[in-house]
């Protein structure tokens, strides 16, 4: 555990009294409270910032992070009977980043469908959906698209116009701890009308190898990732993390069914904010956790899906079992 020179940090944080900066507070809050936990850990969330976001992709094209590729191709294989006869719906998609798997998607439905489709990319950085915009209105000129740059854990209403298809795509569902993971379902499902769906990927259980290697790739762009979290805390709640005072740490915990992503500080290191009073000291040694990845097999798919009153209407997988795509209903 850190150790906090000063009691009460998050008490004594100083809040803006601006409401341009309430968004901007509440994530200082959010970081402030990871750092003093007992557990010290920065939300996933904060990995996406726009070098975040270029890290991230150039991850999906690794070798060895088969995820997105796999995923990619169940879309492919499974879009014609998935999205090939959708018209006049809402295609919402949760945690948006790139457009590549969302393009799978739209190829699949028929251009003369394709002017009753509205897409609304919902992500927490505002780039990948402007970046994401210009790129589909070059491929799909007659697609609506309407973004939300939002933290799309904290929706309170979706656009309720005409029916809604929600893709969760990227396994993303899995860097949520248990609890959340049944809060956030819970709160889409009620969001969610009759009839509408949630297509959610989820990465499976697998060989330990595999597992690891994916987030140790040779080239350690995911290093390069994991530690840019530091950065986007400082840019956000400016504080003063070095990049080398740590090491990547990624490695799959087996009692839990997940990777777990840490940064190991190499020596003493002494955290000061002009957001809060008194300092952080993180020992030699201690860990910031950054991430999780939950791997799940049938049961547990199916355990999560009944806890949320979603019902399961087809969940299609690759030849390996590696990677699943899981076509829910209200």
């Amino acid at each position: 555990m850190p150790q906090i020179a000063q009691t009460s940090l998050v008490a004594k944080f100083k809040a803006s009294i601006s409401e341009k900066e309430f968004a901007q507070e509440e994530l200082r809050k959010e970081l402030l409270e990871g750092l003093t936990a007992e557990q010290m850990k920065i939300s996933s969330k904060f990995f996406y910032d726009s070098y975040g976001s270029t890290l991230f992709e150039w991850i999906t094209q690794l070798p060895e992070y088969y995820p997105t590729r796999t995923e990619k191709s169940i879309i492919k294989t499974y879009s014609k009977a998935l999205f090939g006869h959708l018209s006049h719906i809402d295609l919402v998609e949760l945690g948006s980043g790139d457009c590549s798997k969302i393009s799978i998607v739209l190829k699949a439905i028929s251009p003369k469908h394709l002017p009753t489709i509205i897409y609304r990319p919902i992500d927490f950085s505002s780039s990948s959906i402007t970046t994401a915009k210009h790129i589909l209105n070059d491929s799909f000129p007659k697609l609506k698209i309407e973004g939300m740059v939002a933290d799309f854990t904290q929706l309170q209403n979706l656009p309720n116009g005409q029916p809604r298809i929600i893709c969760f795509f990227g396994s993303t569902i899995g860097n949520f701890e248990p609890h959340q993971t049944e809060s956030l379902l819970n709160e889409l499902s009620a969001l969610m009308n009759t009839g509408d769906q949630l297509i959610m990927g989820m990465d499976l259980v697998k060989d330990v190898g595999i597992l690891e290697a994916a987030y140790n790739d040779s080239q350690r762009i995911t290093e390069a990732f994991n530690k840019n979290i530091l950065r986007s805390c400082n840019n956000t709640l400016g504080t003063n993390f070095l990049i080398p005072d740590f090491e990547h740490i990624a490695f799959f915990n087996p009692s839990k069914s997940r990777i777990e992503m840490h940064l190991k500080a190499l020596g003493d290191v002494i955290i000061k904010s002009p957001y809060f009073n008194g300092r952080i000291i993180i020992r030699k040694g201690e860990t910031i956790h950054t991430e999780n990845s939950h791997k799940y097999n049938l049961e547990s798919i199916h355990q999560m899906a009944h806890k949320s009153g979603l019902t399961i209407q087809n969940i299609y997988s690759d030849s390996q079992n590696w990677f699943a795509l899981v076509q829910l209903s209200k």
